[in-house]
């Protein structure tokens, strides 16, 4: 009788056989209906297949950042074959700095501004009824509630249904500082309230573009909604005010993926 015993695979090893057959199957499939110029990739934990693809090919290849890196030593091929870093705030910057990456910008990152305003398959409601939004991860606060609101959670959705979802709120509550949540939400033209942190002001503006909280106090981020849901042109001006931000400040993906192309 023959036996064939395999040891385990060490766990560098199954990240990288996982990363490159699976993940580098979908590059290359995508990468045949044309050939690119230059690799767009957002960075996660273990992901290398797109600068695996742009080092064999010899094409550029960027890195969007918005969740904080590790180190190990698959991901050293990520940062040694990014010609651009983009990260979505200083913080970060200074966390992929400390890799040894020295070409970093700060993006917060971008939307598709004409998938938003209007969204064509909002859901009907009465005119003056009210809706919060909880954007992304954690558990809305009991004091939210009420029984003449309405409460929609958006996390963990298609990014193909969050300008319909988005067009359904008035008031969009994000408990967590996620750049590109926020990014939706100011291109959705509406009234956020998000707490009062350095990355978060990168974006927003305490009284011009948002209300912002403070994490320390118990239930701002209720009291911010409350006053929200009193005073419908604070509402409304403040979800202007969002939307216009992000066009004077070009954040759309096409915006950034022409400066990266050189264009």
């Amino acid at each position: 009788m023959r036996i064939l015993v395999r040891p385990p695979l060490d766990e560098a090893l199954e990240e990288l056989s996982t990363a490159l057959l699976q993940e580098g199957h979908e590059v290359r499939t995508s990468a045949r209906k044309f050939a690119p110029d230059l690799v767009i990739e957002r960075y996660a934990p273990g992901r290398i297949a797109g600068a695996w693809f742009a080092r064999r090919h010899g094409v550029q290849y960027c890195v969007l950042v918005d969740t904080p890196p590790r180190r190990s030593l698959l991901e050293r091929l990520v940062w040694r074959t990014a010609s651009r870093v983009l990260a979505a705030n200083a913080a970060l910057r200074d966390d992929v700095a400390a890799l040894g990456v020295e070409t970093i910008d700060v993006v917060p990152g971008g939307v598709v501004p004409e998938r938003f305003l209007p969204a064509p398959f909002a859901p009907a409601r009465a005119s003056d009824a009210v809706v919060l939004g909880w954007i992304g991860g954690g558990q809305a606060p009991a004091t939210i509630a009420a029984p003449d609101l309405s409460l929609l959670v958006i996390a963990n959705v298609l990014p193909a249904r969050v300008p319909d979802l988005l067009a359904g709120i008035d008031i969009a509550l994000v408990a967590e500082p996620s750049p590109l949540r926020l990014l939706d939400c100011m291109a959705a033209g509406r009234a956020i309230v998000a707490p009062d942190l350095p990355q978060i002001r990168e974006l927003l503006e305490h009284e011009r573009t948002a209300l912002l909280f403070e994490l320390a106090e118990t239930n701002a981020l209720a009291r911010a909604a409350a006053r929200l849901i009193a005073d419908a042109p604070l509402r409304i001006r403040l979800g202007e005010a969002a939307r216009t931000e992000l066009e004077q400040r070009d954040l759309s993906w096409r915006i950034i993926a022409r400066g990266l192309a050189g264009e």
